[in-house]
């Protein structure tokens, strides 16, 4: 029951509406474990300006981690050939991570340090904490990830991610969880019977390719009837500069909060409106005149493959000389009307903030990594190397997010990247 009180509780706008529950002094404290907070929106009025209010923990295995700057308690953490667990890939397999060393001392693993301080604040509450959490330590000072394991397939049962087949395998032929992970090479969900578990899980996923068995918790999709539903939005632009002009406001007007406009957030995605619009009739004019309350062209965010995420790689020599600066593409035309030459230093300006990069002209262009042409009137960003100069806010030009509108779906909770309106100034 405690799983379904969880799984029911309310979290209005979602990551976003977290950080702005936080700006208005709602939410006290964060955890941060294994995540960055630079990967979210609107880092310069509302992501940073939150957690330098709330009380932040941080588990990390990284000195230079972003969060470090913002954390009131750091928990080093061990990280991968260190701990024993599993993982999930894209196809929905689960296999097992096994530990090849010993974390250096006084580094723990993530799960150890939850379930500390979950025993800890358990025991603040008046709970029971050796019944809720009957885990022990081994003779190294670890919990056992697979006894943690089995809790998590009990605790899917019945739903579309159901490993219990897991157990029942364990039960019958005496393989433990990991004992079938390792001799699978990974079992996929759901994997609800004995059967199927046996067999390595299910290996696709609707369209009546999934078989079928007892007290199955949905139809051929995870809806009610069964069938897969599609909402529909009709592009409607007869209100679309009123409605986006009240979009874009989040972010630039004080105790302006989505989470209290959700109506209006609804509106938009059914319309099939954008965060931003640009001032187009501005575009082809000289970067120094275009006027500091125009921004005439679309900006999109993104990533290249050579780095992964943000903070993970961009130490690494090989991935620096592959891409080594901040960046956006342009096109020529657009660089020639703004004025801009190819490896030029630009500031890319939104209504919310501002990042520089260095002009990539075209697929000719001197600037790595040069392999894609943008369309006229776009220009194109990665955010991996957001804090690849300096995690320090006060150092930092990079933060690519500190453009980005922090209007959610709100379904899913995802902000669009892709579509934001800028002004290109040459440094």
């Amino acid at each position: 029951q405690n799983l379904v009180n969880a799984a029911q509780s309310q979290n209005p706008g979602m990551a976003v509406g977290m950080m702005e529950r936080a700006l208005k002094g709602e939410v006290k404290a964060m955890f941060f474990v294994y995540a960055t907070h630079i990967d979210l929106p609107d880092q310069r009025n509302l992501v940073r300006p939150a957690i330098t209010k709330t009380f932040n923990v941080v588990q990390e295995i990284y000195r230079h981690a972003p969060n470090n700057l913002y954390a009131d308690v750091i928990f080093p953490a061990a990280t991968w050939g260190e701990v024993n667990g599993t993982y999930i890939s894209s196809e929905r397999r689960i296999n097992i991570c096994q530990q090849a060393a010993m974390p250096p001392k006084g580094c723990r693993p993530d799960l150890d340090m939850v379930i500390d301080k979950a025993k800890g604040i358990g025991k603040l509450l008046g709970l029971d904490m050796d019944k809720v959490l009957p885990y022990k330590k081994d003779a190294n000072g670890f919990y056992d990830a697979e006894e943690v394991f089995r809790d998590v397939a009990r605790a899917s049962a019945g739903t579309d991610t159901d490993l219990t087949g897991i157990l029942e395998v364990e039960k019958i032929d005496g393989k433990s969880p990991y004992e079938q992970l390792a001799e699978l090479r990974g079992i996929q969900w759901p994997a609800p019977t004995y059967a199927i578990a046996k067999a390595g899980g299910t290996k696709r996923r609707y369209m009546m390719q999934e078989g079928d068995w007892p007290n199955r918790p949905y139809g051929y999709f995870r809806t009610k009837d069964g069938k897969v539903h599609f909402k529909l939005c009709h592009q409607d632009y007869s209100d679309r500069k009123a409605l986006t002009a009240k979009l874009m406001e989040f972010g630039t007007k004080p105790g302006l909060y989505t989470i209290d406009h959700i109506a209006l957030i609804k509106e938009a995605r059914d319309k099939g409106l954008t965060p931003d619009l640009p001032d187009e009739e501005y575009r082809d004019r000289a970067w120094d005149k275009v006027p500091e309350d125009k921004y005439p062209y679309w900006l999109g965010l993104g990533v290249v493959y050579e780095h992964f995420h943000t903070a993970k790689s961009n130490r690494s020599p090989t991935t620096r000389r592959l891409v080594p600066e901040m960046y956006v593409e342009m096109h020529p035309e657009d660089a020639k009307a703004l004025g801009i030459r190819d490896g030029d230093k630009v500031r890319l300006v939104t209504r919310r903030g501002a990042f520089q990069a260095r002009a990539q002209v075209g697929t000719n262009s001197l600037v790595k990594p040069a392999r894609n042409s943008v369309p006229r009137g776009y220009l194109f960003s990665p955010w991996n190397l957001s804090v690849a100069d300096s995690a320090d806010p006060r150092k930092n030009k990079w933060l690519v997010n500190a453009t980005s509108s922090r209007i959610w779906d709100p379904v899913s909770g995802q902000v669009d990247f892709k579509k934001l309106a800028c002004r290109v100034e040459k440094v």
